[in-house]
């Protein structure tokens, strides 16, 4: 293994760790919307680890395919953030219904990460796919940074 993917790869390990910092207990006392999308990103959670390893396994497929199911909940994202809906447990931060343009920006990130990311995938290189895979990742950590709880 170069030294180039050993770095990418620490890299997208401490980046799924940001992930699981979340609490064990957080979709407790949840219910309709909120719950709907703690589910769909739980769901998005999984399917980047499944790219993670997808990667270290060179399984062009699987990365395909995941990003797929990631480009569609980056079509449907917007619509599970409904005004009101970030009470406890909620983790959203009131910044996506006072800054909404800026929540839509992000979320079209993650929708253009996330098709780059297919594209890249169907060339079969893998320093490319990397680098959409951590643009993608990237698009991730922002949206929570700022509109995250």
């Amino acid at each position: 293994m170069t030294i180039k993917k050993l770095f990418v790869y620490i890299n997208l390990i401490l980046f799924l760790n940001l992930f699981s910092t979340t609490h064990i207990y957080a979709h407790e006392g949840a219910k309709g919307i909120v719950k709907e999308r703690m589910i769909k990103f739980k769901t998005s959670k999984k399917l980047m680890k499944k790219i993670n390893k997808g990667l270290q396994n060179q399984n062009f497929k699987v990365i395909e395919r995941s990003a797929e199911a990631i480009l569609i909940w980056s079509k449907e994202m917007s619509k599970y953030f409904p005004e009101g809906s970030n009470n406890s447990p909620s983790e959203a931060s009131s910044d996506i219904w006072n800054d909404p343009e800026g929540f839509k920006k992000a979320i079209n990130n993650f929708q253009l990460a996330s098709l780059e990311l297919i594209t890249q995938s169907k060339t079969n290189d893998m320093d490319q796919t990397i680098s959409a895979f951590r643009s993608l990742a990237g698009t991730c950590k922002g949206c929570h940074q700022k509109f995250r709880n």
